[in-house]
């Protein structure tokens, strides 16, 4: 068995409350004959750092022990050919996901054709994980299709931005509805720990403090009092200083080229303070309509600022993408991730996400994209 691991900052924090020392888990993986090449890769992540170890099949069941600290996603991904983790051709594996708890450890998998069908027996946390699933599985698998059509149009030599622009529309659609059975489900499952990460997602890209605060007091006093509850309701109140009409927060970085830019530098314009990231697939697939908003409306009056969350060492992959994407406004970034100060200073858990403000320094909007976006400006600008 041969294990990975490095480093990796969450676009979602902890989960759970952390304990002060590692528990052990352990799967065990039965019924099926796998052929004689075939592999596994365990997937999870402790104290923020990813591990990924690689199992040999046998002709007996596999057993996999290894160290939690707090109610954890698994995935394991099964490679019918034994194909390294890294750098595979041929397409994605074929995965399966489920939650393991250190206070009911044992979890036993029977592998079934497809891999995603297996079946999963653990404790009481995977129970609730697969309640959770099975109550979003239409929305993920309407969205799996779009995602996939957009991955491809994306990737195309002759770029259809109008068919781009329509998956877009069509993507926003499905995650509002997404959104609002999250809202429904943690309604009515007040002390379901999937509730609380489904507010903590939601949350992530809304900063809607008026629908996300009494969702948070609707939580069991169990859920809110965990590492992520407590989190979580700190989060809230920064977006309680961060909402419509309330003044942005001045920050300086770096272009580049090395030259610092302050936010306070572009007040007299409407900015578009944007987060992303060179990594980011749905940041990347949002770049064309930042560029087609900003060829409408550039000039005295407004303005895009671009923040980058890319990694330590990975300042020519932000370059890159600032080139192929077109973006020819104003690009900062510190490089580091999800550390970026700025980042920090607005509470951002998920990107892409981005704030309007005006001329005066005072936040008139939140996470406007596509269309939205253009119909904001026309509203501001006409």
């Amino acid at each position: 068995m041969k294990k990975i691991a490095t480093s990796l900052f969450l676009v979602l924090s902890c989960l759970g409350t952390v304990l002060a020392q590692g528990q052990r888990f352990q799967l065990t993986i039965k019924g099926k004959q796998f052929p004689a090449k075939s592999k596994a890769f365990v997937r999870y992540i402790v104290d923020r750092k990813l591990t990924i170890d690689s199992i040999n099949f046998g002709p007996n069941d596999v057993i996999y022990k290894g160290e939690i600290m707090e109610p954890t996603q698994v995935m394991l991904f099964y490679s019918k050919d034994g194909a390294s983790f890294f750098n595979r051709k041929g397409g994605p594996m074929e995965r399966l996901t489920f939650y393991v708890d250190p206070q009911e450890p044992n979890t036993q998998i029977t592998v079934q054709s497809p891999f995603e069908s297996s079946q999963v027996q653990g404790g009481k946390l995977q129970v609730a994980y697969k309640q959770y699933q099975d109550y979003l599985s239409t929305y993920e698998k309407k969205l799996m299709v779009q995602q996939s059509k957009r991955a491809d149009l994306y990737q195309a030599k002759n770029r259809d931005e109008n068919a781009l622009n329509q998956i877009g529309l069509e993507i926003d659609k499905i995650e509002t509805e997404r959104k609002k059975a999250q809202r429904n489900f943690i309604v009515n499952n007040p002390d379901n720990y999937f509730s609380l990460l489904a507010l903590q997602e939601v949350a992530g890209y809304d900063d809607n403090v008026v629908t996300n605060e009494p969702l948070f007091f609707n939580l069991s006093s169990r859920l809110r009092q965990t590492a992520i509850g407590k989190k979580l309701e700190a989060d809230i109140q920064l977006a309680k200083k961060l909402g419509i009409g309330q003044p942005a927060l001045d920050f300086a970085q770096v272009t580049p080229e090395g030259k610092e830019l302050k936010l306070s530098d572009f007040k007299g314009k409407y900015l578009l303070l944007d987060f992303w990231a060179s990594w980011c697939g749905p940041c990347r697939a949002e770049n064309p309509n930042l560029v087609k908003a900003y060829q409408k409306f550039k000039g005295s009056r407004f303005e895009i600022l671009g923040v980058s969350l890319d990694k330590p060492g990975k300042k020519d992959n932000w370059m890159k993408a600032i080139e192929q994407d077109g973006l020819i406004w104003p690009q900062v970034s510190d490089l580091n991730g999800w550390q970026n100060q700025a980042a920090q200073l607005y509470g951002i858990q998920a990107i892409p996400q981005n704030y309007l403000i005006s001329p005066e320094g005072k936040i008139v909007g939140i996470n406007l994209k596509g269309v939205k976006l253009i119909e904001k400006l026309e509203e501001l600008l006409k």
